[in-house]
């Protein structure tokens, strides 16, 4: 359920950028992502909520370090989301991989 920085190929997948928008603001982000913060998940995953109907999209969820990303493809598997995923390391991995982030 994990995907190292190599794995993602740009375009492929629906990011979802699961940090509070002061750990964006300190360490940037993912062109593209979705901001989603974790506190909001639940009702993010529920029929009528942002992800309800996510159903068939390939979502990646990320946030510092991978832990709270590992919750979440838990919490969207449950809810039926099959195509969730989760950053393996976070963004942290990410920036350590050379992969592109912006600076707010």
């Amino acid at each position: 359920w994990s995907l190292t920085p190599a794995q993602v190929a740009p375009g492929e997948w629906r990011l979802i950028d699961l940090r509070d928008a002061s750990e964006r603001a300190r360490d940037g982000v993912i062109e593209g992502a979705q901001h989603l913060p974790y506190s909001e998940l639940e009702r993010a995953l529920a029929p009528d909520g942002k992800l309800g109907a996510a159903r068939a999209d390939k979502l990646l969820f990320f946030c510092a370090y991978g832990e709270r990303s590992a919750m979440a493809v838990e919490a969207a598997r449950k809810a039926g989301l099959s195509g969730a995923y989760h950053l393996d390391g976070g963004i942290d991995a990410w920036k350590k991989a050379g992969r592109p982030v912006k600076l707010s």
